[in-house]
C-alpha cells in the first residue's frame, strides 16, 4: 500500500545539488514535522550521502520497524525542511538536534565548519548580496560559501562573488584592475553614477585543449570605502541576458 505522502511531486523543486540518498521517517514525510534530529554516519556506497532525519517522538521500536522510514534524495528532505540546508556538506560522526528556540544546532560545537556551506535558495528579484551590494537575477537560483566567496549558481550559470573594504580612492582601485586583467579580456565597459560610485565589466574566454572554451564576465563594482568583484560563468550565449540584467542593476547602498 502506497504511503501518502505530505508533499507531492509536482511540489518538489531544487533546493541543492545531488548529494545522494538520505533516510527519514514518516514522521518528516506523511506527518509533516520539522526534523527534530539529523547524523550522517559513513555511507557504504556511493548514492549513499550518509543522512538520517528524523522528525521527534520516534521510539526505538518506530525506527526498527522499515515501514516507518524510507530513501529519499537528501533534496527531497530539503523541501520538507529547508532548516537542514546549512549543515549538509558537514562530515560524517556530525549530529544535529533542534534546540528549545526551535533552531537546528551541532550537538558537538567543536565540529569544524566546512569549506563549503550550502544555503537557501535566491529567488528571481533584488538579491542584497552584502549590506552594500546588491543587484537583480532574473530565475530562481542556489547559493552556497566556498571557500570564503559566495557562489550563486544554476546550472550552466556560476556567479563567484567577493565584497571588500577598501581604504583607496576609487581611481587607484579601478587602474589597479585595468592594469591586472588579462590582455586577452575584451568588451570593456565602464560607468559612473550619480551616487559617486564605478562600475566595470569585461569578457573572457580561456581555451583548452581537453575542454571546452571557458567563458567569462567579470564584474567590478567601487564605492567610498567598499567593492565588489563578481566572476560569472557561463554555458550558453544565452546567459548574457542575465548577466546584462546583473550589470545594468548592480548598485551601492551609502557605506
Amino acid at each position: 500500500m502506497g504511503k501518502n505522502f505530505k508533499l507531492k511531486p509536482d511540489d518538489i523543486e531544487i533546493m541543492v545539488p545531488n548529494l545522494g540518498g538520505a533516510i527519514a521517517t514518516d514522521k518528516i514525510t506523511l506527518d509533516g514535522n520539522r526534523v527534530d534530529f539529523m547524523r550522517r554516519t559513513e555511507p557504504d556506497r556511493e548514492e549513499d550521502s550518509g543522512w538520517e532525519f528524523y522528525g521527534g517522538g520516534e521510539t526505538q521500536e518506530y525506527i526498527d520497524n522499515p515501514d516507518n522510514s524510507g530513501v529519499y534524495a537528501v533534496n527531497t528532505i530539503c523541501n520538507y525542511d529547508p532548516d537542514i540546508i546549512p549543515f549538509l556538506t558537514y562530515p560524517p560522526g556530525t549530529e544535529i538536534e533542534r534546540n528549545e528556540d526551535g533552531r537546528l544546532e551541532l550537538i558537538d560545537p567543536s565540529i569544524q565548519r566546512p569549506s563549503t556551506v550550502f544555503m537557501q535558495p535566491v529567488t528571481a528579484g533584488r538579491v542584497h548580496a552584502t549590506r552594500t551590494w546588491s543587484f537583480e537575477i532574473l530565475s530562481r537560483m542556489l547559493r552556497r560559501v566556498d571557500d570564503g566567496s559566495l557562489v550563486i549558481w544554476r546550472p550552466g550559470f556560476t556567479i563567484w562573488l567577493n565584497a571588500y573594504g577598501a581604504d583607496l580612492p576609487i581611481q587607484a582601485r579601478l587602474e589597479n584592475v585595468l592594469q591586472t586583467k588579462s590582455p586577452e579580456a575584451t568588451d570593456l565597459q565602464q560607468a559612473e553614477t550619480p551616487d559617486g560610485w564605478t562600475k566595470l565589466r569585461y569578457s573572457l574566454t580561456e581555451e583548452s585543449p581537453d575542454a571546452p572554451p571557458q567563458r567569462s564576465v567579470s564584474l567590478f563594482g567601487f564605492s567610498a570605502g567598499n567593492e565588489i568583484h563578481m566572476s560569472i560563468y557561463y554555458d550558453d550565449e544565452e546567459f548574457m541576458e542575465d548577466i546584462d540584467v546583473i550589470w545594468g542593476t548592480l548598485g551601492a547602498t551609502p557605506s
